[in-house]
């Protein structure tokens, strides 16, 4: 049986689509995506549904999108399901903002917007208002951040001020931090330079930079760095204070340190012929160190060793707690990941590698989409693993495949 459940803001919409789409440029699109996680029973992380999330999930989209001179709407109607669970139905309100000008080479944004800064492909520093996971499988449409913006511009520079999450006192993860933001862009020949600071109860100050360039038709570079005040990693406080082994509420909390920092740095060259290479290298300073895992593996591999002296519930529950850590964007801090693609008339396809050096992790991944007029056909592969104790090894789910189809409506 569905449970039902959508935001006031999308039931307008919903109901007023066919008026608007009389006024403005409206388009509907349907999407049906069918998911597939490989446990491995292997793992040391791993734990039998319904402590974790079921392996095989169906997700059915219909995405509403509308717009009409500085209005834009798009929300999202979502029926999933998962194995073993019963369907679940809700709206989702991606976007509903207003654009307008205030003189010549000035505006303003007001509602809820996807707004992305900087630079980089699988990781990206300076993205301090959306935080996007550019790492993904399978990523579902974005949702925004409620924000005030005022924006100058001009053919060769912008510059943006934005208050996000106005009506949020206080927010306990980064997207729901109420903060300033400031973001600059200049356009200087072939080369694009970035800046951004930020001002938030979470994270304190964060101020970096960055720089986008091309050399000739064929090679294009990039880079940025990040500075925070207060970096915030969830770690597991019994792995991290060497005291009891099980724990009867969420041992993953949130540390602040002082002092942090992100970057990324990469090379692309596209070739005539549809081909292309990435290499990409970043750091992630509120990611884990190499032995902040080798403290959680000694932890749980001592909670396993408590069977038949603990209930094994109570190791199961602990270990489930553990495991949550593998859903993080990055695993470890430093990544480097090389992605070959290939693209031609309708077709685009890319085989990736990343590794973690630090513990020897690996990921690979591979890609398609077909594109046509009002069809749009997708699959992803990706598969986990690498030196025995790396990180990507250890995970609980090592293979993740998906199958996209998507309809436009209109």
């Amino acid at each position: 049986m569905a449970v039902f459940c959508m935001k006031p803001p999308l039931i307008s919409v919903l109901l007023a689509a066919p008026l608007l789409a009389a006024a403005g440029e409206f388009n509907a699109a349907l999407t049906l995506t069918p998911e597939w996680r490989d446990a491995d029973a292997g793992s040391p992380y791993y734990v039998a549904p319904p402590l974790v999330a079921s392996q095989r999930q169906m997700r059915n989209d219909l995405a509403l999108r509308y717009r009409d001179g500085g209005l834009n709407a798009q929300g999202t109607l979502r029926n999933q399901a998962s194995e073993g669970e019963s369907a679940q139905t809700k709206g989702i309100l991606n976007q509903l903002y207003f654009d307008g000008e205030t003189n010549a080479g000035g505006g303003y944004t007001l509602g809820k917007k996807v707004l992305s800064w900087g630079v980089g492909q699988a990781f990206r520093p300076l993205d301090l208002i959306q935080r996007e996971d550019r790492r993904q499988l399978n990523p579902q449409p974005l949702e925004g951040t409620p924000l005030l913006a005022w924006q100058r511009y001009d053919a060769e520079r912008s510059c943006t001020l934005a208050w996000s999450n106005p009506n949020h006192a206080t927010g306990n993860n980064d997207r729901d931090d109420p903060a300033l933001a400031a973001y600059w862009y200049r356009l200087r020949g072939a080369d694009d330079y970035h800046a951004v600071a930020r001002l938030s109860r979470r994270h304190r100050l964060e101020a970096g930079g960055g720089w986008g360039g091309a050399l000739g038709e064929e090679w294009s570079f990039h880079a940025a760095a990040l500075y925070q005040r207060r970096t915030l990693t969830t770690l597991n406080a019994l792995a991290e204070n060497h005291g009891a082994l099980l724990a009867v509420t969420d041992p993953m909390q949130e540390t602040a340190r002082v002092g942090g920092v992100k970057a990324v740095a990469g090379m692309q060259w596209t070739g005539v012929a549809g081909f292309g290479v990435l290499l990409e290298a970043w750091y992630d300073g509120e990611a884990w160190t190499r032995d902040e895992w080798r403290r959680l593996n000694a932890l749980t591999a001592s909670q396993h060793a408590l069977a038949g002296v603990a209930p094994l519930p109570a190791i199961a529950g602990n270990i489930a707690w553990s495991s949550r850590v593998f859903e993080r964007p990055n695993l470890l801090r430093e990544n480097l990941m090389v992605r070959f693609s290939y693209d031609e008339d309708n077709w685009k396809t890319a085989l990736e590698w990343l590794t973690t050096p630090r513990d020897g992790g690996q990921v690979i991944g591979a890609s398609a989409i077909w594109q046509g007029d009002r069809q749009r056909v997708a699959f992803g592969l990706r598969h986990l693993g690498g030196r025995d104790g790396s990180a990507y090894a250890d995970s609980p789910q090592t293979r993740m495949a998906y199958v996209e189809w998507r309809y436009a409506l209109r």
